[in-house]
């Protein structure tokens, strides 16, 4: 390597790895991370359905079968004669179809961890404007959490009146709810159909499709901890994101801030524009690599204890070789070509400002593959993921997550590494005809047609 070079790139690593900042953005990051899940984990409590909700019941039939299903036991539950008679010809249902029903019922009653408490409200269709004044008074003074109308409509069309401070808020209470009193409306229609309402317990389940590759000889391992997998390669997927727009900055901070120190006069008075523009490329992309070997080291720490049990239960999350090698690789790819970008549209300008209107161009090709990225994880084979993980600015995200998810065609990754190659070696020379003159530049903030004759006149 040359020497001038080396210089640079260690001028830059160690000009930024010595800094309070670089370890406490370090530290800070991954524990803002699990801050930030805690937080989502004890926000997930704040969802669960609880208030008192008074039921206004003029079909005189479906507050009882409501608060069974709400207390998670059917109506007759205690009846233990009930099963015998089934359907409209008495045939009676089978001891493993009740004992299927008590286990739905029990595991429903485990899954669901509301605290709802409903009460019932005498009304006649007569007297109900008089009853919904007072329960609406009850509602805005905040006595009762809502109110819910059930008439002959709910069991024949399913409609009910839901009645709440705002329409908007309480979601969660409300379809929870609505689960309830489906459940209960279904098996009072059965019930007037002549079926016994514990055929609906019995026959009730739940399919989960078991997925497998369509292939003569399956991976075994492909379908193992699939949701695993697929949230790493989401995280992936994000640190590249994320690793290109906070390491380009941090390469524009530098040369904006080196030119108008005037350090750069002195620098290039003894090593070449373009050396300096790599070395400081390398030298910033190797802090990014030293702050993930330390994330990457405080993972391990942190779930060593963990790793080691699920080990010994032979159950470790199996992570494709394919997918480390893809994010290693289109991680680098990625880099270097937004990174020569950063350099190049930065070196004209004199402040952040106006380096800004030029460093948005790439930043929204970041952006576009960031809000396309669903689409490319439902369909990776798609027409949209197929366009954008061969087009280069958006390839290096858009082809590694089509390879996390369903390895493409062997030709297609070929010809999207290929096209990143040479357009990184495009942007680079582009990039270094610009940095030559743009870095010794001042004052006046060039044009864009000026941009393309610096990158074209003659040395």
């Amino acid at each position: 390597m040359n020497s001038k070079l080396f210089a640079v790139i260690k001028r830059e690593y160690l000009q930024q790895v010595r800094t309070k900042a670089f370890w406490i953005a370090t530290f800070l990051i991954p524990s803002l991370g699990l801050g930030l899940i805690f937080i989502q984990v004890a926000l997930t409590r704040t969802l669960v359905a609880k208030g008192r909700i008074g039921v206004v019941d003029l079909s005189g039939r479906l507050y009882e079968p409501l608060v069974a299903e709400q207390q998670g036991r059917p109506k007759d539950d205690d009846d233990q004669d009930t099963a015998a008679n089934a359907t409209k010809d008495k045939k009676p249902l089978k001891d493993s179809d009740v004992g299927t029903a008590r286990k739905m019922e029990e595991g429903r009653r485990q899954r669901i961890a509301t605290k709802l408490e409903f009460f019932k409200v005498d009304a006649t269709p007569e007297t109900l404007q008089g009853i919904r004044t007072k329960l609406n008074e009850d509602v805005q003074k905040e006595r009762i959490k809502a109110y819910i109308i059930l008439d002959q409509n709910t069991l024949d069309k399913g409609a009910a009146e839901w009645r709440a401070q705002s329409v908007k808020a309480d979601i969660v209470m409300r379809e929870t709810v609505a689960g309830y009193l489906t459940r209960a409306a279904t098996k009072e229609r059965l019930k007037d159909r002549g079926v016994d309402p514990k055929l609906y317990d019995a026959a009730r389940v739940r399919v989960d499709l078991d997925p497998h590759e369509a292939k003569e000889v399956e991976n075994k391992d492909a379908s193992k901890n699939a949701g695993m997998n697929l949230a790493i390669s989401g995280v992936f997927f994000f640190l590249i994101y994320m690793s290109i727009f906070i390491y380009g900055a941090y390469i524009m901070r530098g040369v904006l801030e080196e030119k108008n120190n005037r350090i750069v006069e002195v620098i290039v008075s003894s090593v070449r524009p373009t050396t300096l523009m790599l070395g400081k490329i390398l030298g910033i992309g190797l802090v990014g690599l030293t702050q993930y070997a330390v994330w990457a080291c405080l993972a391990l720490a942190v779930t060593l204890p963990g790793a080691a049990a699920v080990i010994g239960m032979g159950e470790l999350p199996h992570i494709p070789v394919a997918t480390i090698g893809a994010f290693v690789l289109f991680f680098l790819l990625g880099y270097f070509l937004y990174a020569s970008l950063y350099a190049a549209l930065s070196a004209p300008f004199n402040t952040e400002q106006e380096a800004q209107q030029f460093v948005i161009i790439p930043g929204m090709m970041l952006i576009l593959t960031s809000t396309t990225w669903f689409f490319a994880f439902n369909q990776p084979n798609g027409r949209l993921a197929t366009v954008l993980s061969f087009f280069p600015f958006t390839a290096p995200l858009m082809m590694f997550m089509r390879i996390s998810v369903q390895t493409p065609p062997l030709w297609q990754i070929a010809t999207s590494v290929a096209l990143l190659v040479a357009t990184i070696f495009a942007v680079a020379w582009f990039a270094g005809r610009i940095y030559r003159v743009g870095i010794l530049m001042y004052g006046k903030k060039p044009t864009l047609p000026e941009i393309f004759r610096w990158a074209f006149q003659a040395d």
